[in-house]
């Protein structure tokens, strides 16, 4: 009925200011729910709760809603960015190819700075993982300076070829060649328990490095002589060694040497020549024309080389021979693994004598080889380098840190195992040769032995010769290393600087090693070397 309220409904608010009047009615009401009056039907009451008040309650929750998953979807793309998609990565597993055997032509990326490293890729300050490689035996070392760069430096690579002159078979107790031709290291188990390093041709340092880069200098400077020798078609005979003479500078002690080259004309080409080969060779080394005869080669400012260029006139001049002969020994270290070429050696027409690794595979049966060639035999005892223990001289090595009377039983056990031995003398050492108490230890040992003792100067303050002499024993030094660079043509060179060496001082002392070069330059030098110089053993020099 018209005016009558609406059951159930609320009468309009006092306290509003509009009464309910005013208001436009619904226009989805029903006819005839809304009188008069004009009051609200249910229907526009119904608005009403969801007009203007009701907003507060509705939108923040949307709000809140849309935000969340607004930072809910960054988190995700965050995630996936960083650690790749984990739907791919289980995808991928099964069916991607081992490293080693994967290519790309892709360079690898370098992260920018404030960019996180990708899965896979190596943080900052690590290494990335490699695939592991064969280990394959320590290359021979050569004894002074660091192996050459550049064309004519391939003399040097010779170093790591294996000491097999003449090819000897695997013989047991000897570790089978891998399928590069190297030798695999293996243990030994000795008879008494004790588990012996293999030491093969591929993995035994013949010397270490010598710590006197003038003298390194020096030989790069022979080598580099011998070269330009040869790339001119040269006979060696032209090159000669007219005068050698030990200079002292900056600590160190080292050969300086006269020395005239013979030309069939203008020396133009020869110096030249000089110049491209040192330059290859050697970054410390330089030549310098004085004259349009004479050239002056420096090592780290050093003269080292005076050079006089002369026309070819024949057959060089003799050479004056000190009053009661000259008398040149010749050592072979590190005998007792390639007993090839303990035969070539024990088969010269002059002696040499062997110095056998104690704990080397066949260093018995090297030394009565010699003994029965008449050949000097003498140990070749380790001892400890700078460089220890980055570079290992091997078991049995006397180090520093040693008791006396561990140093006592590894001498007299060295001894036990060279038969026929009547010296001594160091492989590597440089370390342990400079001090002064660990050489006395040494020496004493050998009392009672009727030993002589060899420094073979791996370093220039050794002590060994000093307490040697002290100890009352027979001493002496070594003044030429044969096969620093280990090419043929430049240790028949050596060979002939020890001669002009005995020449000068009446005696002298060439260290080498059991290369297949230096036995192939010894052999030749058998034809060519200076009668006038008398090949003995060490025990029939002066001391």
């Amino acid at each position: 009925m018209a005016g009558e309220k609406t059951p159930g409904k609320k009468s309009p608010r006092k306290d509003d200011p509009k009464g309910g009047s005013g208001r436009k009615p619904a226009q989805s009401g029903t006819p005839g729910k809304s009188g008069k009056s004009g009051k609200p039907s249910g229907t526009s009451g119904s608005r009403r709760s969801g007009g203007k008040r009701g907003k507060p309650t509705l939108t923040p929750l949307v709000a809140r809603a849309v935000l969340a998953i607004c930072v809910a979807a960054t988190l995700l793309v965050m995630l996936l960015f960083v650690f790749g998609s984990p739907v791919k990565h289980f995808t991928d597993s099964g069916a991607r190819k081992p490293a080693v055997a994967e290519k790309s032509d892709k360079k690898p990326q370098t992260p920018q700075p404030g960019q996180k490293p990708q899965k896979g890729e190596p943080k900052r300050g690590e290494q990335a993982e490699l695939p592991q490689l064969p280990q394959f035996p320590q290359l021979p070392q050569t004894p002074v300076g660091d192996a050459p760069t550049g064309e004519i430096a391939t003399g040097a690579a010779k170093t790591g070829a294996a000491d097999t002159a003449g090819g000897d078979a695997p013989q047991p107790g000897q570790p089978e060649p891998a399928a590069n031709g190297k030798p695999v290291p293996a243990e030994t188990r000795e008879a008494n328990g004790e588990v012996r390093q293999p030491v093969t041709p591929g993995n035994l340092p013949y010397e270490e490095t010598l710590d006197a880069p003038v003298e390194a200098g020096v030989k790069q400077v022979d080598y580099a002589l011998v070269q330009s020798v040869t790339r001119l078609g040269l006979g060696r005979d032209r090159l000669r060694l007219a005068s050698i003479e030990n200079r002292q500078a900056k600590g160190q002690t080292f050969h300086f040497q006269r020395m005239e080259m013979r030309l069939d004309g203008a020396p133009d080409r020869f110096v030249q020549t000089l110049r491209e080969t040192l330059a290859a060779w050697s970054d410390t080394a330089n030549v310098e024309q004085r004259a349009d005869d004479l050239l002056i080669v420096t090592v780290d400012g050093l003269p080292t080389h005076e050079i006089s260029l002369l026309l070819y006139e024949g057959a060089p001049p003799p050479v004056a021979v000190a009053p009661g002969g000259a008398r040149l020994a010749i050592v072979i270290d590190d005998i007792g693994e390639s007993m090839s070429a303990a035969r070539d050696l024990a088969a010269l027409d002059y002696p040499v004598t062997f110095s056998v690794w104690p704990r080397s595979t066949h260093g018995r049966e090297a030394a009565e080889l010699a003994h029965k060639a008449g050949r000097e035999v003498m140990i070749h005892l380790p001892m400890e380098p700078v460089r220890y223990p980055q570079v290992k001289p091997g078991p049995g090595a006397i180090l520093s840190g040693q008791q006396p009377q561990e140093m006592t039983a590894l001498v007299r056990d060295a001894v036990r195992r060279v038969p026929h031995a009547v010296g001594l003398n160091n492989h590597m050492g440089s370390r342990a040769t400079q001090n002064a108490a660990a050489m006395r230890t040494v020496c004493e040992a050998l009392d009672g032995t009727g030993m002589f003792v060899l420094d073979s100067m791996t370093h220039p303050a050794s002590k060994l010769y000093f307490e040697a002499k002290r100890a009352g024993l027979p001493a002496y030094k070594r003044n030429v290393f044969l096969d620093v660079i280990a090419d043929k043509r430049n240790i028949m060179f050596q060979l002939d600087k020890a001669a002009r060496i005995a020449q000068a001082e009446g005696q002298a002392i060439a260290i080498g090693h059991p290369l297949p070069e230096t036995v192939a330059a010894l052999k030749e030098w058998a034809r060519t070397r200076d009668r006038t110089v008398t090949i003995v053993t060490v025990r029939q020099l002066s001391h």
